[in-house]
């Protein structure tokens, strides 16, 4: 069974820097899991069927010059894991991911159309008012604002 994208869930990053999947997302994530650094200050969880045509591309492709091979090399493939959801539903966060992505007691888990994201509820909440002016812009562009009677 497939997941449509969306959804944002509240979960907590326990003592031994274990996040919590909600049960509606187990499902989809069972089995093996990559955990990297996300583009953004989160982790990225995806399932190998995602992370290896990305490995692939990152490693093989031509259109790129090898600083650039290496500058996504040293962001995605240098610090991912493997990891998989425990009995209990948590996933371990490895140390060097959860400091980048700065999590810290309480986060949210993202669900995004080929991966999950963690981020901490703070750094999520700020990202969302930095960004609010330029999802604006967005949504004018798309004709849609006056939909959410924003258009002032």
């Amino acid at each position: 069974m497939g997941l449509e994208a969306g959804g944002t869930y509240p979960s907590t990053l326990d003592d031994k820097g274990r996040v919590g999947i909600p049960i509606k997302l187990r499902e989809n994530y069972s089995g093996g899991l990559v955990i990297t650094l996300g583009l953004q200050t989160c982790a990225w969880i995806m399932k190998f069927e995602i992370w290896e045509p990305l490995y692939r591309q990152i490693t093989s492709a031509d259109t790129l010059t090898e600083d650039e091979r290496d500058l996504l090399e040293f962001r995605f493939i240098v610090p991912k894991m493997e990891t998989e959801i425990d009995r209990a539903g948590r996933i371990a966060m490895p140390p060097h991911i959860r400091r980048y992505a700065e999590l810290k007691k309480d986060c949210m888990v993202l669900n995004r159309k080929d991966r999950l994201e963690v981020w901490d509820e703070e750094l999520l909440m700020a990202q969302l008012a930095e960004n609010r002016p330029a999802t604006k812009d967005v949504l004018r562009k798309l004709g849609s604002l006056g939909r959410f009677k924003l258009d002032t």
